[in-house]
């Protein structure tokens, strides 16, 4: 009886980055239905990401992981990489890099060849792997681009959630119920997010304080529930203290997929482009995402349908920039709270007004 086929998927990134991945990664579990898949990813070193394990335990797309050096230069840590893969002897590795130009592109495919890896997949010189703009001055999502690195292999439904949902099991939505119960949520409720690993993508303490303020008096029936890593316990605290309704700060108590239990029954989530806002997504959250311009409209904005995306343009968007010193954050400074509560509001089917906002 042959062996089963040992394929390898090059994809860095933490929780957000393996979000937009999920399709991709269920195009090449389609492709390859009986092969054990590994994941050569990095685990990340930022107390606020979460590895990209942690997403996709228990779907079936990913049976094994691989850690990589990211950053790294010294050549011991490659030769050592390169050796462990060469003794799995995987029959072919599956790019889902980030584009970072042809030459890199090259060295990569390189690297995988002397690990004695002979197919490539999404390494072609010629392919069509940068991110594409679109006709409203805009790009596609980051997940589309990802996609077209495994044309070979199938396509997937964007626009159908299937794709990039994260299969909670019957057992993990009554788990993340049942940490609402023991929080005092029996209700409908919202989740928040007030995490970010960039400064540039941080809507500020302020805001978000003033965010709740104002949503309380038209929401005090609702739950609120805050979800993040450890060291923002403290801040969504602060936040909470003039929510009128039941309230519970989860921040640091739970994992990601507890976390995506809890979000998949949440009226809305309201957050950062961050990690957690392409968790929720995925858990089919609606969304009200709070964006700098630091990135191109639409690179990051969250899969699927009913969510607000507020992004401002400005002159310098698309900087790139993890701190804004000399522009002091005007693009996502210049959200306001009104603007967003409305849409909260709106999408929690208040009868307070609300419209939308470009």
């Amino acid at each position: 009886m042959p062996s089963r086929e040992s394929i390898l998927v090059y994809r860095l990134g933490s929780l957000g980055d393996t979000c937009v991945a999920l399709p991709a990664l269920r195009v090449i579990r389609r492709a390859y239905p009986l092969a054990n898949i590994t994941l050569l990813t990095n685990l990340p070193i930022n107390i606020k990401a979460a590895p990209a394990p942690a997403l996709v335990e228990g779907t079936g797309l990913i049976d094994d992981y691989l850690a990589y050096p990211v950053g790294t230069r010294n050549p011991w840590e490659l030769a050592m990489l390169s050796w462990r893969l060469r003794a799995r002897k995987f029959d072919a590795v599956v790019n889902l890099a980030e584009w970072r130009g042809a030459r890199k592109l090259r060295r990569d495919a390189w690297f995988f060849r002397v690990a004695g890896i002979r197919r490539l997949i999404g390494f072609e010189a010629d392919g069509d792997y940068e991110l594409r703009a679109n006709s409203e001055g805009g790009s596609e999502r980051e997940a589309a681009r990802i996609l077209r690195r495994v044309t070979a292999l199938g396509a997937a439904d964007l626009t159908d959630r299937r794709w990039f949902g994260l299969d909670l099991t019957a057992e993990e939505l009554e788990r993340g119920a049942a940490e609402l119960r023991a929080g005092g949520i029996a209700g409908g409720y919202l989740v928040v997010s007030v995490g970010t690993k960039v400064s540039a993508n941080d809507w500020g303490q302020e805001r978000w304080r003033e965010l709740l303020e104002v949503l309380g008096p038209a929401c005090g029936h609702l739950g609120c529930v805050f979800i993040g890593s450890p060291d923002e316990a403290q801040r969504a605290a602060k936040c909470l203290e003039p929510w009128l309704g039941p309230k519970l700060n989860l921040c640091g108590r739970t994992g990601v997929r507890l976390s995506a239990a809890i979000l998949a029954g949440a009226s809305v989530f309201v957050g950062h482009d961050s990690g957690p806002m392409h968790l929720a997504a995925s858990a089919g959250a609606p969304c009200v995402a709070i964006f700098a311009a630091r990135n191109p409209p639409g690179k990051w904005f969250p899969l699927g349908e009913g969510h607000q995306v507020f992004y401002h343009r400005v002159s310098c968007m698309g900087c790139g920039l993890m701190e804004c010193v000399a522009e002091r954050k005007r693009c996502i400074l210049s959200i306001s709270v009104e603007e967003v509560a409305a849409a909260v509001l709106q999408r929690l089917g208040s009868a307070a007004p609300a419209r939308e906002f470009n």
